[in-house]
């Protein structure tokens, strides 16, 4: 498990998946994730978001950089995962805080020389009730906690009781790379 925080915010990853375990803030020790009432993670899913192809809860994820208030983590094909899905990609995910905020960000590089198909897709358990709700925005609140999630390059949709943050069936060229972020400010 990687730790990382400031003054207002702690955060763990489980270097299993890269999913975010943890989420609390410092102000009341509340833990956005594990509140008592009920217990959830942040899960990842790249490149399907099926429980047989997806390599980001079945590959081993390494941390490439570590601070106080970031940490990175880089997932790379495997020869098992060739077999299956035929392409050379890295997966780098970057969890940083800043003040009340929790930037995330997955650089994902197509190592092939040929166009991957491709969803990518980070599942959140939802915080709180929604309050507001588009395409690039998602507000959840009750009487005590308010959450925050934005993102101009990644789709967020509420289901059932997880917050979707994807892009689906799409394709990155051969040989380039492609930066998809996300803000949650609690």
């Amino acid at each position: 498990m990687q730790t990382i925080e400031n003054s207002l915010l702690q955060v763990s990853v489980n270097e299993n998946g890269a999913g975010i375990a943890h989420l609390i803030s410092k102000k009341d020790n509340y833990d956005y994730l594990d509140n008592g009432e009920k217990q959830g993670k942040a899960i990842i899913s790249f490149p399907e978001i099926d429980r047989e192809n997806n390599w980001a809860n079945k590959l081993p994820w390494t941390v490439v950089d570590k601070g106080d208030a970031r940490v990175s983590l880089t997932l790379i094909d495997s020869a098992e995962s060739y077999k299956q899905f035929p392409y050379h990609f890295e997966i780098m995910t970057t969890y940083s805080i800043e003040g009340t905020q929790l930037n995330i960000s997955f650089d994902l590089k197509n190592n092939s020389n040929k166009k991957m198909p491709f969803t990518l897709k980070l599942a959140l358990p939802q915080l709180a009730p929604i309050t507001d709700e588009s395409i690039s925005k998602i507000v959840m609140a009750d009487a005590d906690h308010t959450a925050t999630l934005e993102s101009t390059d990644l789709k967020l949709q509420q289901d059932d009781d997880m917050i979707n943050c994807s892009v689906n069936n799409v394709e990155l060229d051969g040989e380039t790379e492609q930066i998809f972020k996300l803000a949650l400010t609690l």
